[in-house]
């Protein structure tokens, strides 16, 4: 791409997102400024308006995926006004047609490696168990009960995009309501 032709303004989300999509393909190693710049058809020097260095952009990175990932469910404020099953149902649509945990698997394997996203991931993990418990408190569980149920809730819809990628949307559906109805009974 010529000078000319290069993007003049590239948004600090535009690059998380593709930090996120480089992350997810090729590890958190390759997630390199230059490599991004060339993916977003902008000089690296445009990097530097919205961070202070690779490790800053990682940082972010680590907070955005919160934030967009995992906040923009749980404190979503018209979520919350509904009612427990609706809310619960909602909540696993949500998680499924917005791809909340798409990049859940990278962020995971990249969490081995690294103190600081080993962190920021039991942080995201115990949100989205709170918010779970909150849920099931809702319906009336306690104790165990409750806990198996935000558990299960937590890891089947956080990993069943992961573990099931291929499974057709009409089979998706149907086991989504099966699901639904054995953790709301």
């Amino acid at each position: 791409m010529t000078p000319s032709k290069k993007k003049l303004n590239v948004s600090k989300n535009q690059w998380l997102e593709k930090a996120l999509e480089v992350l997810e393909s090729q590890g958190h190693n390759a997630v390199k400024i230059d490599r991004l710049a060339k993916l977003l058809g902008v000089s690296r020097s445009g990097f530097y308006w919205h961070f202070k260095n690779r490790q800053d952009l990682l940082k972010h990175l680590l907070d955005y995926w919160t934030d967009e990932f995992t906040s923009v469910l749980i404190e979503n404020q018209d979520i919350k006004k509904l009612d427990a099953k609706t809310r619960l149902l909602t909540a696993m649509q949500t998680i499924r047609n917005e791809k909340l945990t798409k990049y859940d698997l990278a962020m995971f394997t990249w969490a081995r490696t690294d103190a600081m996203v080993d962190a920021g991931v039991k942080r995201v993990i115990s949100m989205r168990l709170d918010f779970s418990r909150e849920l099931y408190s809702a319906l009336g569980f306690e104790g165990a009960e409750l806990e198996m149920r935000a558990r299960l809730f937590t890891c089947y819809d956080g990993w069943e995009e992961v573990t099931f990628p291929d499974d057709p949307e009409g089979i998706h559906t149907k086991l989504q309501e099966l699901r639904f109805k054995m953790l709301v009974g």
